[in-house]
């Protein structure tokens, strides 16, 4: 019969490969981010005229907080202009747009309609919206998603001579007022943002094409037309990712910051359902990312299967063999230490990137019960992507 320690040498040693692993792609992570210094370039003798493009379906609960903030933006306002998609609202949110436009010359709400481009949800918003930009520069944000008064000058000077597309850092940030589960639901998102933000932009920072964030992104117009635009972009549902990645195949360059100027913030995803619908869309779409993106999810979805696996199967073969010996006690520390070092590093990681962007800390107790939810929302995650169900987003099915 198969020893204990036999068994135990047959299963860990893989587990312990992909713990080992994640714990190596930290490390790399907390490197480039303790590195990294964002690069602005000379504010302009004048500044380029640009357009800022906002898709909007049933936002009417934030259409008028995003217009207020782009409206605050310190950026000349005869070189502003603002192109609000309504996509289609079911809600006010296209009548609360045009009582803006009617109080600023420089929004324009365009309704966006049915047609044959074979394009669906944000991508067709943008495909119609660029035939009215007049800008030299596209700016992209989401009407969920607040700025900062220095945003559009701190992208401009984002970009160098031969760079095409930019990207800024979004996170979520809770409201105020949220109490209770609303606001720990919120807060909790915001530590998630934080932590995947910097997964991205630390790829871009190693020298290597990442993707943009779709609510936080600057375009330069001939780089945009070169790629023939949306109307000539197949179709994806993670539509920052196809552009984004049209733009580098063209020899354009790329630039992921990391800076308070360009930081934005959105709010969270209401709901555990609607957040698992949203990492479908994201991983629905990023069916495209080269392979070295699958293997960090890969390595990351895994090691919240390994070590609970590892511990489950462990905890079994004692209660089997009723015998705490040869190394049993030992090989269950070892992948508590394991995930005590996982946790270590990913909390300095969090802690530096909101140093970097200027935002406040988290207290160690946050970054305890992130780890839980991470843990959930990773597994859930997981069990809702294989399932045969579509997904569903502001109120379509793909």
């Amino acid at each position: 019969m198969t020893t204990l320690w036999q068994w135990i040498c047959i299963i860990h040693p893989y587990l312990f490969s992909i713990a080992a692993a994640y714990i190596v792609i930290q490390l790399i992570q907390n490197y480039y981010l303790f590195r990294y210094k964002a690069k602005f370039q000379d504010e302009p003798t004048e500044w380029p005229h640009i357009s800022i493009w906002v898709a909007a379906r049933d936002e009417a609960e934030n259409i008028g907080d995003c217009l207020a903030a782009l409206c605050a933006l310190d950026y000349p306002k005869e070189k502003l202009q603002i192109l609000v998609g309504n996509d289609q609202s079911t809600d006010k949110t296209g009548e609360i747009a045009r009582d803006w436009a009617k109080r600023h010359s420089f929004i324009e709400v365009v309704d966006i309609v049915d047609n044959e481009s074979g394009l669906k949800a944000k991508a067709r918003v943008m495909a119609q919206l660029d035939i009215h930009a007049e800008g030299d520069f596209y700016l992209i944000t989401d009407a969920d998603v607040r700025v900062k008064p220095q945003w559009a000058k701190a992208m401009i000077k984002s970009l160098s001579e031969n760079t095409g597309v930019a990207s800024g850092t979004t996170m979520v940030q809770a409201n105020l007022n949220a109490k209770g589960w609303d606001y720990l639901w919120a807060k909790l998102q915001g530590i998630d943002w934080t932590y995947f933000m910097g997964l991205l932009n630390v790829i871009s920072y190693a020298g290597v094409p990442a993707t943009a964030v779709g609510n936080n992104m600057i375009v330069r117009k001939k780089a945009y037309w070169e790629t023939g635009g949306y109307a000539n972009i197949k179709f994806s549902i993670t539509e920052d990712y196809k552009l984004y990645s049209e733009i580098c195949a063209k020899g354009y360059g790329w630039n992921n910051v990391m800076a308070p100027d360009v930081l934005a913030h959105s709010v969270e995803t209401k709901g555990f359902t609607a957040l698992l619908h949203q990492r479908k869309r994201w991983l629905s779409g990023g069916k495209e990312l080269p392979w070295y993106w699958w293997l960090l999810f890969g390595i990351f979805g895994l090691f919240y299967f390994a070590i609970p696996l590892a511990t489950l199967c462990l905890e079994l073969l004692r209660w089997i063999w009723q015998n705490p010996a040869n190394g049993l006690g030992r090989a269950e520390i070892i992948f508590a230490s394991i995930w005590l070092v996982k946790w270590i590093l990913q909390t300095i990681q969090i802690n530096r990137i909101c140093k970097n962007v200027g935002e406040s800390r988290p207290s160690w107790i946050w970054h305890l019960v992130y780890e839980f939810y991470l843990m959930i929302v990773t597994l859930g995650t997981f069990i809702f992507f294989i399932l045969p169900k579509k997904t569903v987003w502001k109120g379509r099915k793909y």
